[in-house]
């Protein structure tokens, strides 16, 4: 049924612009003028706020913008460990930072730091808070989504119900960073700042720093992606059928899948057992078959660091014992899930809010459980993205060639998150775009053996 205006669940754009501006001024400052904002909900789904950690370095200072959004700015320390100053004009000063993940929450200034590759380290650095973030999501929102991912298919009741449910109670336009609002914050946080020189953006951050650079291009400016997620436009079932494709292929490596006869064996046995986790009658003592997918896709992201525990995993399926269990349960609730009882965490749903919108094409899928099960979890997991709905401002696109700054593209071929296709498909887009390459089994910032060429690069673009 359709909600009257003023209802809740209507979205107001102008409405939710005020919210966010009174909201903040009257609730959020405490929140942002912070490293780190710790969300959780308690036993009754009720929304708490702990005390936050006060931002009492002096080299971090926030901004909260006319358009609702924070921006967190981190100062490096000069050499009497002062904050460090920049002369008005000067070209290596601010840039604008964003490490991507749409779920990821501001953080504290040593943490900030120490995420940042080492040609940044030393220069001053703003970031924006996620709307979700600042705002909360609603215990009736959390709910909602929980009750649509517990795995298993959805009941008749469900299929018919649910996406009303979610529209009504996740207001997911207050949630996410809009284009329009990512571009006019940029433009007021320059009126705050001066001059950003550049944007270092990774994984989908590269998306959001397509709203601005038209605006590079015309001061001079400059863009690092590293590691870009697919450009905006791109269909959701090329997404999740490359990035389903890629960690299966990483988890061959695992398992030393070599390039031997026997190889072809090695395969099959672990798409088997990929199959197996993803069907929903597997009795290993973990809630569901999406807990373990989940996992999967958790302990992905660094396959270097993950190989062993995943080997044995693999290897041993279901027999995986109690450290095994252990191991996917906390891969699978720090990816979506609250301990406890299995609620989805508030940085999922502003996962959700971020990315849906940037892609199109949702409701076909990636494959079947027994063809693709690491692409029918991931297409279970999008599943609030297909009845989502997207207006002009919130949905991403590509600026010409001509209007893209100078642009380099770090590209990892073993990322199993952001697969090379996706570079290739930016560097397609944006043929003068240089390019650094790199290699490691996971989903990662580009290592310190690239950090000289990168700052070389960014020099240049200051001559």
């Amino acid at each position: 049924m359709r909600r009257k205006r003023g209802m809740p669940g209507t979205r107001n754009p102008g409405r939710a612009k005020a919210v966010r501006w009174f909201a903040g001024v009257a609730a959020l400052a405490a929140v942002v003028l912070v490293g780190l904002y710790v969300y959780r909900a308690d036993e009754r789904g009720q929304s708490t706020a702990p005390k936050p950690q006060p931002c009492a370095d002096e080299t971090v200072r926030c901004h909260l913008l006319p358009t609702g959004v924070w921006a967190v700015i981190y100062t490096p320390p000069g050499e009497d460990g002062a904050p460090a100053t920049r002369a008005p004009g000067e070209r290596d000063g601010l840039v604008l930072w964003d490490p991507g993940r749409p779920g990821l929450r501001p953080l504290a200034a040593v943490a900030a730091r120490s995420l940042l590759p080492s040609w940044l380290r030393h220069r001053a650095v703003a970031t924006f808070v996620e709307p979700w973030a600042a705002h909360g999501v609603s215990a009736e929102c959390l709910e909602t989504v929980t009750d649509v991912s517990e795995g298993g298919e959805l009941s008749e009741w469900q299929t018919k119900n649910w996406p009303d449910d979610f529209r009504n109670s996740c207001d997911m336009g207050l949630y996410r960073l809009d284009r329009a609002e990512y571009h006019e914050s940029f433009k007021e946080l320059v009126e705050k700042e001066g001059e950003i020189s550049g944007v270092y953006a990774q994984s989908f951050g590269a998306v959001r720093a397509t709203a601005v650079m038209p605006e590079l291009e015309r001061t001079g400016g400059w863009a690092v992606m590293d590691a870009p997620a697919p450009p905006p436009g791109t269909s959701a079932t090329t997404l999740m059928t490359e990035r389903s494709l890629a960690v299966e292929a990483g988890l061959q490596d695992v398992m030393e899948c070599d390039e031997s006869d026997a190889a072809s064996d090695c395969r099959q046995k672990l798409h088997r057992t990929l199959r197996d986790m993803g069907y929903d009658g597997t009795q290993t003592g973990l809630a569901d078959e999406y807990e373990r997918m989940t996992a999967l896709f958790s302990l992905s992201r660094d396959l270097g660091k993950n190989a062993e525990p995943l080997r044995g995993i693999l290897a041993n399926w279901p027999d995986i014992g109690k450290a095994g269990k252990g191991v996917m349960e906390s891969g699978s609730r720090s990816y979506t899930r609250r301990h406890r009882d299995g609620q989805v965490l508030p940085e999922f749903v502003g996962y959700l809010a971020n990315v849906c919108t940037a892609y199109r094409g949702w409701g076909a899928g990636a494959g079947s459980p027994e063809r693709n099960p690491l692409g029918a979890a991931l297409s279970r997991m999008h599943r609030p993205c297909s009845v989502m709905p997207a207006g002009a401002d919130s949905t991403w696109t590509m600026p010409e060639a001509k209007e893209a700054p100078r642009l380099l593209i770090l590209v990892n071929p073993l990322d199993p998150v952001a697969p090379p296709y996706a570079a290739e498909a930016w560097a397609e887009k944006y043929p003068d775009a240089d390019r650094l390459g790199y290699r490691y089994p996971g989903h990662r910032k580009a290592p310190g053996e690239l950090d000289e060429e990168v700052s070389a690069w960014v020099a240049g673009s200051a001559d």
